[in-house]
């Protein structure tokens, strides 16, 4: 979905790729376009390939009957096409990895296939009728998933930890905010987040909505795009949150640090899906305090840093206290920001997950000579 839509998977995939480059290691891309219609977010990147197939991203399909059924259709009629194209091509490539897509296993290993699969998997709420997890060479994962998979269908599962680049989020001005029409003296929160059932949106504008009685300087930014945007639109105008609410949209990479510099402090509002969390690493790069429900791996980077709050996921309300404490409290939003920063730097280093999936591969490729 990388040419149509960007997250936390996508993010890993480009960023890895590009520290993998400096260690050198020649990757490709291979990602999906819709029958008619160009790529929304072109990668610029050599080696980058594309197919076509019927693409559902539009439809809020966690949110309809039986939607699942047709995002599944989607995802497979790729991990078909996908697997073919791969398979037609197998000696240009020593290592073929894939984010989940438990069916291009299946027809990988099914067309006789011999390079090894490294399947990554983004949560543990993962979707394989076709057992594709336990046959990929490798499993790679981060986050909860890890525990997830030792205690079931993969205990050699390799922790490829998230990580962020430290030189590309940092604290920057608050010049965007005259540009997004906010002004300096206000409060400003941030989420990063596709528009997804379990991302919940519309949670978060509820709170926010009660945040504003008690702070009523507050702005909320929303960076992202997915199908239950127009949703959450439509719940802003009920709760008569105007301006208050800005929808950014989806943010190139290159200018999320830009979006992050406008605000004061990272929420996020995710349930138990949630597996680990990029935006949590970018908001804190970025020298923010970030409150959180107690999703993924969150509350293990904030106890680590000591740079913000975890809520229980059900109980999203009890943000506001914490909020309105970062609110009224310039000097400690900045020592808490700081403490974040810090944090990140010593620990979530894309070098060092480069490494270790470097060795992946490296013991993979040795498996198949001998």
């Amino acid at each position: 979905m990388a040419s149509m839509i960007r997250g936390g998977g996508e993010t890993f995939d480009l960023e890895i790729s590009r520290h993998l480059e400096r260690l050198g290691v020649e990757t490709s891309f291979l990602t999906g376009l819709p029958l008619w219609g160009r790529a929304r977010l072109p990668l610029n990147r050599p080696r980058c390939h594309a197919i076509r197939t019927p693409y559902t991203g539009w439809l809020p399909w966690d949110r309809v009957r039986g939607g699942w059924r047709l995002r599944a259709w989607d995802f497979i009629t790729f991990q078909n096409r996908a697997a073919k194209w791969a398979a037609a091509r197998e000696s240009d490539y020593d290592i073929i990895q894939v984010c989940e897509l438990p069916h291009f296993v299946d027809r990988w290993k099914r067309l006789g296939c011999r390079a090894p699969v490294v399947m990554r998997l983004t949560a543990p709420n993962y979707y394989d009728p076709v057992k594709g997890i336990e046959r990929a060479d490798a499993v790679i994962a981060s986050g909860t998933t890890i525990a997830h998979m030792r205690a079931g269908p993969r205990p050699d599962v390799y922790d490829i930890p998230n990580c962020v680049d430290t030189d590309h989020f940092k604290p920057g001005s608050a010049g965007p905010r005259k540009m997004l029409g906010i002004p300096e003296s206000a409060f400003v929160l941030i989420y990063v987040a596709r528009f997804l059932e379990f991302k919940r949106h519309s949670d978060l504008l509820a709170v926010f909505s009660r945040l504003l009685e008690r702070v009523p300087n507050a702005f909320l930014l929303l960076a992202g795009s997915g199908p239950l945007e127009p949703h959450c639109r439509e719940i802003s105008r009920r709760l008569d949150l105007g301006d208050r609410v800005c929808f950014l949209g989806q943010i190139p990479y290159g200018d999320l640090p830009m979006v992050y510099s406008a605000a004061d402090a990272g929420v996020i509002a995710s349930n138990e899906h949630e597996s680990f969390g990029f935006v949590a690493l970018e908001a804190m790069a970025s020298g923010l305090p970030v409150v959180s429900t107690a999703c993924g791996m969150i509350p293990g980077l904030i106890e680590q840093s000591g740079g913000g709050a975890v809520v229980p996921v059900d109980k999203l309300d009890w943000m506001i206290e914490h909020l309105i404490r970062y609110a009224s409290d310039p000097a400690l939003r900045r020592t808490d920001g700081e403490k974040n920063r810090e944090m990140v730097k010593r620990n979530y280093s894309w070098e060092v997950s480069a490494g270790k999936l470097l060795s992946v591969y490296e013991h993979l490729v040795a498996c198949k000579r001998q």
